[in-house]
């Protein structure tokens, strides 16, 4: 066996701050640092406050480019399976080959010997081979899917306590369709009348992380109570109410 390449307090940081993950699996995936500012800390620190079920509704606004997949979606999803090995994730994105390349990123992490120094419990299942549908032994899984299509089948959390998985939705609506109407219509309705009905329990998470472009966008739409329920909003704009 190999020797570890990190001290016993190192593995503890990585593992209980989503933000140490994060920076670690990016420099050991793609060779590069991970260059952090303010509102990487304020992301991390929001969406563990969904893991200890302090959040079950949350809106994340922020510009593109501006690290939201990275972290909010491919580091997220593999951070929580590998503390919570039976999470059941969907995944859905304006393309559904966006959203499956998502989900493979995240495999991959799940599947490096980095990630198995500091999780070693949890193990992949050896038929997972499609980017958009991948599980662990231990009963988790990950599903992805564009936004509008079909979810038959898979279900997002476990019927018992604590956090067990979550839907997690980045950019649900291209930035080409947010003056149609009808596309924006057509976003809202599925979620409500699709993505929803996809929770194993009512406490099950909702993560939406996009780009605004539009008043009546999916954002809009449910920050103005679409669904009947209230969201936690954090909107990280480019430029601040001072200019800045």
């Amino acid at each position: 066996m190999s020797k570890s390449k990190l001290s016993p307090a190192d593995k503890a940081n990585i593992i209980g701050n989503l933000e140490e993950f994060t920076k670690y699996m990016f420099k050991t995936q793609t060779g590069s640092e991970f260059v952090t500012s303010w509102h990487h800390k304020v992301m991390c620190e929001t969406l563990e406050k969904v893991v200890i079920g302090d959040i079950t509704r949350l809106i994340i606004n922020i510009p593109p480019r501006y690290s939201k997949t990275e972290i909010a979606v491919v580091n997220f999803m593999a951070w929580c399976i590998g503390l919570f090995p039976d999470c059941e994730f969907i995944h859905a994105s304006y393309s559904a080959r966006l959203a499956a390349n998502n989900s493979y990123k995240a495999r991959n992490i799940v599947n490096s010997p980095e990630f198995k120094e500091l999780f070693p419990y949890v193990e992949l299942t050896g038929d997972t081979k499609a980017k958009d549908h991948w599980k662990t032994v231990q009963g988790g899984t990950a599903y992805a899917t564009g936004s509008g299509g079909t979810i038959t089948g898979f279900g997002a959390g476990k019927m018992r306590e604590g956090f067990a998985g979550a839907v997690i939705i980045d950019d649900p609506l291209k930035a080409g369709d947010a003056n149609s109407d009808t596309m924006r219509t057509n976003v809202n309705e599925w979620f409500t009348e699709t993505m929803e009905s996809r929770l194993n329990k009512k406490e099950t998470p909702i993560i939406i992380i996009m780009q605004r472009l539009h008043e009546d966008d999916l954002s809009g739409f449910l920050i103005d109570g679409g669904n009947g329920e209230k969201w936690t909003h954090l909107s990280l704009p480019a430029i601040n109410d001072h200019g800045e």
